[in-house]
């Protein structure tokens, strides 16, 4: 699927993958959100999530941004030193609303440059 395109998700079971052309995820219910984005630390760059200001109170992060292994190493006894993964996201909503959500790849201490990179997922929460 092309980066341009835009695809909606209903309930995902397993993780979303940022930069894959999702850019709307439906919840209902207790779901529970968890987005994974390439990553290489050893770049300096690191992704970060902005909520807006309403959802702050509505969303919980219970992991933020947690580096993962390439689970194509993960067989590897001893892992490669600057070797790329994932970051890893799970946010669980507990009330409804309709929520944007940004990633942005930058390094934390240029305070004032721009992302390289964003992504965005419209997250719509049903009760």
């Amino acid at each position: 699927m092309a980066d341009n395109q835009e695809s909606t998700l209903s309930n995902p079971v397993g993780p979303i993958k940022l930069g894959a052309g999702i850019s709307r995820v439906l919840l209902t219910g207790q779901s529970a959100l968890i987005v994974q984005v390439p990553s290489n630390p050893s770049t300096g760059y690191r992704w970060t999530l902005s909520l807006p200001p309403k959802a702050v109170n509505c969303l919980s992060i219970l992991k933020d941004g947690e580096f993962l292994r390439d689970p194509n190493s993960a067989n590897q006894a001893i892992p490669l030193v600057g070797a790329p993964g994932l970051q890893e996201w799970v946010i669980k909503p507990s009330c409804s609303g309709v929520f944007v959500l940004q990633w942005n790849s930058l390094r934390p201490w240029e305070k004032d440059q721009l992302p390289i990179t964003t992504h965005q997922i419209r997250l719509e929460v049903t009760q």
